[in-house]
């Protein structure tokens, strides 16, 4: 059997979908012939209106699968009568809109990926939590959507642990990876973490987006604040075992893949008990409510078995969840 994926980015600047899609592509290859469209080059519109259409046309496949919501909205039109998947992996737009012309052209094109979404034969939600979301926001039956929970790369549970190249001795390490987007509360993770007064303490976010100038003012003359940039998917095991405690702001998550894999990585996990998070993975995680923030984090800094106890007790529950 021939599968045809529908991907738009597969780089590793991409985010979730890249890696749900470079995970996805691997499996497949075990048993299928995999054919991937072309990649976005130019610009969205005309990638998604003009390149994706000319392939399709040409290609010949047994099953087709849009790897994101966004990716499938040619493809009930150009393949009528294949045998459709798609994979949605959250409706931020619709949930969480952004003001102005960006967030309306982003509701737009999730509500056309949608209707396309209901043409398809199957629909894979990556979580209970967006499943919900399909049925509430789109009206699709809930017997046509599959939860799918997306997997990690095996390195994070197979790698022995390393001290992390990103650890200074002696400190106690916080740490975040995230597309620094309006929804991640970047911000708000910074403003808090200026407020804990422990001169031990550091914090250091992974990731570039809009908001990343915003970020680094707010860390200001903090030295205890340190923004990586965009790292490398190569270098991910290593920055989750720099930590001590990997924290979460986001609020709203489809699934929250960094969540699992630090935790994969043995690492605690904070979250902020507003966040709106699949709950197969929040109940893994400790939800605080940002007014407790430092002193919470203050008795893990000084109470280091309670911190090994978290870790051992979240990476066996992990386990758990992908049996």
């Amino acid at each position: 059997m021939k599968v045809c994926l529908i991907v738009r980015r597969l780089s590793t600047k991409a985010g979730g979908i890249a890696v749900y899609t470079r995970n996805l592509i691997k499996k497949l290859e075990e048993e299928y012939e995999v054919e991937v469209s072309p990649s976005e080059r130019l610009s969205y519109l005309l990638w998604q209106f003009f390149v994706i259409p000319f392939w399709l046309v040409r290609s010949k496949c047994d099953v087709y699968h849009a790897v994101g919501v966004i990716e499938g909205i040619t493809l009930p039109l150009f393949k009528p009568k294949a045998e459709k998947r798609v994979t949605v992996h959250d409706l931020i737009p619709l949930k969480h809109p952004r003001k102005g012309f960006k967030g309306f052209f982003e509701r737009f094109f999730i509500r056309l990926g949608l209707f396309s979404a209901g043409k398809c034969d199957v629909i894979y939600a990556v979580s209970h939590l967006t499943k919900v979301d399909l049925v509430r926001f789109a009206g699709i039956p809930e017997d046509k959507i599959k939860v799918v929970h997306q997997p990690i790369d095996e390195r994070f549970l197979l790698e022995p642990p390393r001290a992390g190249k990103f650890r200074e001795p002696g400190k106690f390490i916080i740490g975040y990876i995230s597309r620094m987007d309006y929804h991640k509360r970047h911000s708000l993770l910074v403003e808090l973490f200026r407020q804990w007064n422990n001169p031990n303490a550091r914090l250091i976010l992974a990731g570039t987006g809009e908001e990343f100038e915003m970020v680094r003012k707010l860390a200001g003359s903090d030295e205890r604040i340190k923004l990586l940039g965009f790292i490398d998917d190569d270098e991910l095991v290593e920055f989750y075992d720099s930590l001590d405690v990997y924290v979460h702001p986001s609020k709203y998550e489809g699934w929250g893949l960094p969540i699992v894999e630090a935790l994969a990585r043995g690492k605690p996990v904070v979250v902020f008990e507003d966040a709106e998070i699949p709950a197969e993975v929040k109940s893994l995680c400790w939800s605080l409510s940002p007014v407790s923030f430092g002193l919470e984090l203050e008795k893990l800094f000084r109470n280091r078995k309670l911190l090994k106890k978290l870790s051992i007790l979240r990476s066996k529950a992990l386990k758990n969840l992908f049996h």
